[in-house]
């Protein structure tokens, strides 16, 4: 799922999980031991590096304004001013075997990208190979919905509330767009598995039921590019992984660290 050009590197290292407790919040150190039995999970947060404020790109509008309005965000960079954490990355699990993939296999499942609001909601989603992705017009003005990547074609949608569904075939990152509203843009990262999320509005995640393993875990992020980090899963433990972006460069952070 790397963009090319890109040739992202790998960073591990690691501390004893009493560590990681001592560091986490009271609520969620309870709520780690009450799941303990259960965890074989991967959580952390995704955050960008320094303390300048940085802002999602802005965009004039003269389409549609008396809907749509004069001014629209890209949602290319959201960061939280709290905790720096970035929210719209995508954390995937690059290498597992077939056999962990079957482990505990679940129907498939309907994605809904709307047009609400002259903005594509969510910007960012994941989905898995043979789900349905649902193209959705909420507004009372045309839209489209084009993908393009794995998933190819362009949906119109003149009328508000009609919806179109497609089911995906093949796993990559697909780009969808409105070729009405330059400015709408969302990304759909399809894998062959369900191992992967998206980061919150904290830049917070959380992959359940990971059979125990060593895996490369790629973070993915559409202006700040890609990382690769590896990890070991083990039984009854949550792993714990931060990360840092740089505005700079799209390398990882001497400061990326992966807590057990």
């Amino acid at each position: 799922m790397t963009p090319p050009g890109r040739s992202p590197r790998k960073v591990v290292l690691a501390v004893p999980m009493a560590v990681v407790m001592l560091q986490m919040p009271w609520a969620l150190l309870h709520q780690a031991n009450d799941q303990l039995d259960e965890a074989d999970a991967l959580e952390g947060v995704v955050r960008l590096k320094g303390d300048t404020v940085a802002l999602p790109t802005q965009v004039a509008n003269e389409t549609d304004p008396d809907v749509c309005g004069r001014e629209h965000s890209l949602e290319d960079l959201v960061v939280s001013s709290d905790n720096r954490g970035i929210q719209h990355a995508t954390i995937a699990l690059l290498d597992v075997p077939a056999s962990a993939r079957t482990t505990a296999p679940s129907p498939p499942s309907r994605l809904e990208i709307d047009n609400r609001g002259c903005r594509f909601i969510p910007h960012t989603a994941v989905a898995v190979v043979g789900d349905t992705i649902v193209a959705r017009n909420s507004d009372p003005v045309f839209h489209t919905t084009h993908y393009y990547g794995p998933l190819r074609g362009n949906v119109a949608l003149p009328r508000s509330d009609m919806s179109v569904s497609r089911v995906v075939r093949q796993p990559g990152i697909i780009t969808v767009l409105c070729d009405v509203h330059g400015w709408m843009k969302a990304f759909i990262r399809v894998g062959d598995h369900g191992f992967h999320d998206v980061t919150d509005e904290s830049g917070s995640f959380a992959i359940a039921d990971i059979p125990p393993g060593s895996y490369t875990v790629e973070f993915w992020h559409e202006r700040l590019g890609a990382q690769q980090l590896d990890v070991q899963i083990e039984s009854g433990r949550t792993t714990r992984v931060e990360t840092v972006f740089s505005l700079e460069d799209s390398d990882l952070d001497e400061d990326s660290d992966v807590n057990h």
